[in-house]
């Protein structure tokens, strides 16, 4: 099966390198043959090093330029789309079509007027509902409006529909309207490869730590990923305290490609800057940062939209053996038990102060096997296999519908 990966990306993104071509490697060994078509408003540079990320690993690769102002041109590109999406498919005699998201979807829908392909729509969390969230969108605006309309047509005409949660699925099952079959949506998990993100020996976790400046009987904890006002970097800053006070000997490691908000905002917080390392690592690094600490966070600001996501740090805590602190109803955070999470329902003062008891009793009591019990649970529901299990099920349908002959 020749599927044909439609995606829109900025240049500061690189989800395509470090989390789908993994899993598009792995597929390809099934039978399932990926190709990218990327439309971006990257430069030269960005352009030519994602190429060579898609050919080492065997996946042809071609770019299409967007023109972000003024806006209107950005929504042009994705219907003029249309046509870079049919070249691709004659030329790389594609049987499967798969959008990212709302953008790639619209030109998709156009493409799809003049070819005869199946569409598996990857709806990427509620891209729609974030933007009104947290960039400040308007849900009544015109543009809004119009493409929940794509969203909603998108779902609808696609054979199948990838979520990362079951709570989009059924959302977006709602807006699609009556008679769009359940069956369709399957949810596929955000996997990092287990041989990769996985816990390191005493002597490398001893050395790590050197590097940092930390003792070997400090707890740590470690939060890993963007910047912004959802990712609650005050309330990291919070717990911290709350855990000092229960046990002295704690320091809190950020690892982000944004460092400088991280020291920005430190200098407000004098009382805990000792406290505090803030790294950015290549990623293939990351994974020995966060073995060489003992609790993972991944507080999130809560909103409706972000009950579909998937956070990506999650499964590489787990996967490194790393117990965590996370939001509640962020995606689905449930699967994660109580022995290996601490869920805050809010980030209140009692809401911290919970999950300051509960690291520190962890730490205390049973670190070593609940470093175990989280790498279990990793392995089982966020892991690079488990993503590959995932996506063969899904494309796999399209077989037994008679989507692709």
């Amino acid at each position: 099966m020749n599927i044909l990966f439609v995606t829109w990306d900025g240049p500061q993104v690189s989800y395509l390198e470090s989390l789908f071509l993994p899993i598009f490697k792995r597929l390809a060994s099934l039978g399932f043959r990926f190709h990218v078509l990327q439309f971006t408003w990257g430069g030269e540079a960005v352009v030519s090093a994602r190429r060579l990320a898609c050919e080492a690993v065997g996946i042809p690769y071609r770019s299409v330029a967007i023109w972000r102002k003024p806006r209107a041109l950005s929504l042009l590109t994705g219907f003029m789309g249309a046509a870079d999406i049919r070249k691709a498919v004659r030329d790389f005699k594609i049987d499967v079509v798969m959008p990212r998201s709302t953008m790639p979807a619209l030109a998709t829908l156009r493409a799809l007027k003049k070819i005869h392909v199946p569409m598996v729509f990857d709806a990427d969390g509620l891209a729609l509902d974030e933007r009104a969230d947290f960039a400040g969108q308007s849900p009544s605006g015109l543009l809004h409006r119009f493409l929940r309309d794509v969203e909603a047509e998108a779902v609808r005409k696609a054979h199948t529909v990838l979520t990362r949660s079951t709570k989009a699925s059924d959302i977006l099952l709602s807006r699609a309207g009556a008679g769009t079959l359940p069956s369709k949506f399957f949810e596929v998990t955000n996997g990092r490869d287990e041989n990769l993100f996985k816990p390191q020996s005493v002597d490398d976790r001893k050395a790590v730590r050197r590097s940092l400046g930390v003792a070997d009987d400090t707890l740590v904890l470690v939060y890993a990923g963007s910047m912004g006002p959802q990712y609650c970097l005050p309330q990291m800053f919070s717990l911290l305290r709350r855990i000092s006070e229960r046990f002295p000997h704690v320091h809190l490691l950020v690892l982000t490609g944004s460092p400088g908000l991280v020291h920005s905002a430190l200098g407000m917080e004098a009382d805990i800057s000792t406290r505090v390392s803030v790294k950015s690592v290549p990623f293939d690094e990351v994974s020995s940062y966060l073995s060489a600490a003992d609790v993972g966070l991944a507080l999130r600001q809560s909103s409706f939209s972000m009950q579909a996501v998937a956070p990506v740090k999650l499964g590489e805590y787990l996967l490194c053996g790393l117990p965590v602190v996370a939001t509640r109803a962020i995606g689905d955070t449930s699967s994660i038990g109580s022995d290996v999470g601490f869920l805050l329902n809010g980030h209140a003062d009692h809401d911290l102060d919970a999950a300051a008891t509960w690291v520190v009793e962890r730490f205390m009591n049973d670190s070593e096997a609940t470093r175990l019990r989280a790498r279990a649970l990793g392995v089982e529901h966020f892991s690079l296999s488990r993503a590959v299990s995932d996506y063969q099920k899904a494309l796999e349908s399209l077989d037994r519908q008679g989507a692709v002959v």
